[in-house]
């Protein structure tokens, strides 16, 4: 475990300290199709949903992608296909009582409130990326999720896109005879999606079509501050644990670094 002070955090300081302030947000009318395109053109992982400037949902991009293989409406409101039970943080909360909130809850994300006003958004990039420079004194291979799951680089997008739906997940690794070729995440789905008018006719390709070949990776046995630094300074969450020759041995996001503070 490494404290927030080690990264010259104060527990005791108001959230809005590291938060995003002023954030993105989209509105409950919002067609789907708009919101994704917004998304897909920014990069963003989550929206708030605001109606008459009070909170009333958030958007993913699970939820989005999701929705396209339910064939959902995408003229419909952006509301319908939300995350209404909203968990959000208030403007006085401290850092340490949000960085609790998240291991309680195991969301990416929450807005911030002041007031019932949105004012902020704060993530788990937002607490992990202030340990860049900080020696964990543990290694990789202690925190990585071993045994990731990944698919197979002869799958066809469609059924990429199921398997990352299905289990959750963020990222997928692209593997060949055990070996590391790619890396595909959600926001890859989406702006493909979204370049091709979600047309599902465009999910026949293979995966191999847009999954990502030049991947960031690491060893187990680095300091997690390694893996920090990376993704840092790649604006990546999470990245792939290999051996010398790119065999699969792990992986590790910013989820598995943030459950170490303390």
């Amino acid at each position: 475990m490494i404290e927030l002070e080690k990264a010259g955090l104060d527990r005791f300081q108001k959230i809005m300290k590291i938060a995003t302030p002023n954030p993105v947000y989209c509105k409950d009318s919002d067609k789907i199709t708009d919101v994704a395109n917004k998304i897909a053109k920014f990069g963003y992982r989550r929206l708030p949903i605001l109606s008459r400037k009070k909170t009333v949902g958030i958007i993913t991009i699970s939820d989005i992608l999701g929705a396209f293989l339910r064939k959902e409406n995408f003229e419909d409101a952006i509301i319908n296909i939300s995350t209404r039970d909203v968990i959000f943080c208030n403007a006085n909360e401290t850092i340490s009582y949000v960085l609790q909130k998240f291991k309680i809850s195991r969301r990416g994300g929450f807005p911030v409130l002041d007031k019932n006003e949105l004012v902020g958004m704060i993530s788990e990039r937002d607490f992990v990326k202030h340990f860049s420079n900080i020696q964990f004194g543990m290694k990789i291979e202690e925190i990585m999720t071993k045994k990731p799951f990944f698919i197979a680089s002869g799958l066809s997008i469609l059924d990429a896109l199921k398997s990352l739906v299905n289990t959750h997940y963020r990222r997928l690794p692209v593997v060949e005879d055990g070996v590391l070729i790619g890396i595909v995440t959600s926001i890859d789905f989406l702006r493909y999606l979204n370049k091709n008018k979600f047309d599902f006719s465009a999910l026949d390709q293979g995966i191999d079509f847009i999954f990502i070949k030049d991947v960031f990776t690491i060893t187990k046995d680095k300091d997690v501050s390694e893996a920090v630094k990376i993704m840092k300074n790649k604006n990546i969450g999470g990245l792939p644990v290999t051996d010398k020759n790119l065999k699969l041995e792990g992986i590790i996001a910013e989820r598995d670094i943030l459950e170490e503070i303390v």
